[in-house]
Order: structure tokens, then sequence, then C-alpha cells
């Protein structure tokens, strides 16, 4: 029976403080004459003030949802989210118009941007409309390419997909060497040099 109202006890306390914790009401604790503790939110004979040391709930912060990446990779934040302004995204390699002779010629694509890159977002290159491997890479080197006219262009995105800034395009050719020969030079169009009269 004792145990009963001690734990009836108990739970009334914890309801009374946390009433008290929100209300800011006191809470009176007494013993009977069996020994049994009494607690209410009203003074008693007898009884004693129990002091509650705590302060009203706020509501919990929202905290950003952890990013899950592969092992041994860096974890994204927002604390690495870039806040990085772009002045200018440009492609200075080659130059617009540039003609290259041969399948096999390389052509070096460099970009340049101001400021560089912010951590978190991504710097994408494209050969006619076709992403180019390694991102976030300021220079690539083509090669075998087909023989016309190509356009690279180059954009930053933020962590979101979110474009920041577009290069101008870049256009150059690919042109394949002459190989004709002037048939004047070959088998019997060749003739020895003729003496110059009177020589």
């Amino acid at each position: 029976m004792k145990t009963s109202v001690l734990l009836l006890g108990c739970l009334l306390a914890t309801a009374s403080m946390a009433q008290s914790t929100s209300k800011g009401r006191e809470v009176w604790e007494w013993k009977d004459a069996n020994g049994v503790t009494h607690y209410s939110d009203a003074p008693a004979p007898g009884a004693r003030k129990i002091v509650i040391v705590g302060a009203t709930q706020t509501p919990a912060q929202s905290q950003p949802a952890p990013v899950l990446t592969a092992p041994g990779a860096t974890p994204v934040t927002s604390a690495r989210t870039s806040q990085a302004q772009y002045s200018s995204l440009e492609i200075w390699s080659p130059d617009n118009g540039a003609s290259f002779f041969g399948a096999d010629a390389p052509v070096n694509i460099r970009l340049r941007s101001e400021p560089d890159l912010g951590p978190g977002d991504r710097l994408l290159t494209y050969l006619d409309g076709k992403l180019i491997p390694n991102e976030n890479a300021y220079e690539h080197t083509l090669s075998n390419l087909d023989r016309g006219v190509h356009s690279v262009t180059s954009v930053i995105l933020d962590a979101k997909g979110n474009e920041k800034i577009r290069s101008q395009p870049v256009v150059f050719h690919i042109k394949q060497p002459s190989t004709v020969e002037n048939v004047r030079n070959r088998g019997p169009a060749v003739r020895p040099p003729q003496p110059k009269p009177g020589g």
C-alpha cells in the first residue's frame, strides 16, 4: 500500500514539477504521520517549498540532415557551401575561330574564373553539348576529334545544381591537311632543266 502511495506521489510530483516549470508555479513537499511523502502545488502545514531549477523549454532548433558520402570522401556540409560570387568565367584557350590540322592534333582547353572555384561549387565543361570528363578541371586536352566545327562552353553550378555563371562559347575548326600532290611533279612530267640558248 505504501509503495502504491509513494508511486502515486512521485507521478504527482513529476506532473507538478513539469507544470511549475512551464507556468512558474511552486511545489510543496511534506510527510504525513505514516511517513508517506506528499507533493502539492499549494502549501500545507509543515510543508517545505521545493525550488525547481530549470527554464522554460525552447523549441528545438532544426539541425541540418547529415550528408552521406562514400568511404574516404570529404563530406560536404552547409559550412562548406560556397558563397562565391563569380565575376567572370572564360575559355582563354584556344582562340575563338582557331584551326587545327589533323584528327590527331591535340586541342588544349584552358579555363579561368574570378574568383577560383569555391567549395561545393561545380565546374562543368561541354564539347558540342556533351559533358567533358574531369569535373572541376580548369584544363582539358582533346584529340581524335571529327573534322568540322566544334564548340566549347563551361558553366559553374552551386551545390544544388543552380547555375551561377556561364562562359561565352569558343568555336574552333578541325581540318584535314591537304594530301593532293601536284601531278606536274611526278613521273614523265618531271623534266630535266633545259639549257639556255647560247649557254
